[in-house]
């Protein structure tokens, strides 16, 4: 989340752009978003990062899903990289 929080609001809203669906514009707002604007690629990596951290509904996009999401870029590597281990260790904990 510290990453996240650090990035510009173009790096946010170009992240979300990949992930969204054509006829929805960027989200003028903060997270969370609804799932529904989100890409079928998009739906599939919100649902599994759903699952991994815990949460029982993944319709509504929270920040930290957001935060993982902006390291991906489809068919691109990772820009930024986060440490996973801690961050599941650290959200399990509490």
């Amino acid at each position: 989340m510290d990453l996240y929080g650090k990035l510009d609001l173009a790096k946010i809203a170009q992240n979300v752009k990949s992930f969204i669906i054509e006829e929805c514009h960027n989200p003028n707002d903060s997270p969370p978003y609804v799932a529904t604007i989100f890409s079928e690629r998009g739906k599939q990596i919100i649902t599994m990062l759903s699952c991994i951290l815990g949460y029982t509904i993944d319709e509504h996009v929270d920040e930290v899903v957001m935060a993982f999401l902006s390291i991906l870029s489809p068919s691109k590597p990772p820009t930024n990289i986060y440490n996973y281990v801690q961050f599941i260790t650290d959200r399990m904990h509490e």
